[in-house]
């Protein structure tokens, strides 16, 4: 990708992560409770593995996630892979909730392997699973399109707890 789409997507990434979390300053609205939201917030643990280039190699990561309203969350991931060189990725992404626990995902951001930065799309599918009163456990599949690269799967759990 030439270098003016990559300024370019780093700066959307950023602003997306200066709006993900300067959401947390507002609060809920009478219309919100009404909804029944019982939760806005959410931070979890990743553990899985990445496949790619035909290895599993064990992920761990984070999220940060806000609650928009009954259909929409956005949120922002830090995952870490070993695949011989330590790789980071960090994105940002919108999550739409058509039922129920039901979530699925597109998120955009930056992944870097050895200090060579490369443009990633991730899809994904999760089911949010609350297994006790703000705690939730999430199995969780992605699609990582990464820059010129294979596509890599994602797969494992998020456990986190609700705010």
């Amino acid at each position: 990708m030439s270098l003016i789409g990559d300024t370019v997507i780093a700066k959307m990434a950023a602003a997306a992560a200066a709006l993900s979390l300067g959401l947390g300053s507002f609060s809920v609205s009478a219309s919100e409770a009404e909804e029944g939201l019982d939760h806005k917030w959410g931070v979890g643990l990743f553990l899985g593995a990445t496949h790619a280039q035909g290895e599993n190699e064990p992920t761990v990561g984070a999220e940060l996630g806000f609650v928009i309203n009954r259909d929409w969350s956005i949120g922002a991931v830090f995952e870490q892979t070993d695949r011989g060189q330590e790789t980071t990725l960090v994105l940002v992404g919108l999550g739409w909730h058509p039922w129920n626990g039901l979530r699925l995902q597109l998120g955009a951001g930056r992944k870097d392997p050895s200090g060579k930065q490369e443009n990633v799309v991730r899809t994904g599918i999760t089911y949010d699973w609350e297994f006790a009163p703000s705690w939730e456990l999430k199995p969780y599949f992605a699609l990582d399109f990464v820059g010129n690269e294979e596509t890599e799967e994602v797969f494992g759990f998020y456990i986190g707890k609700l705010f």
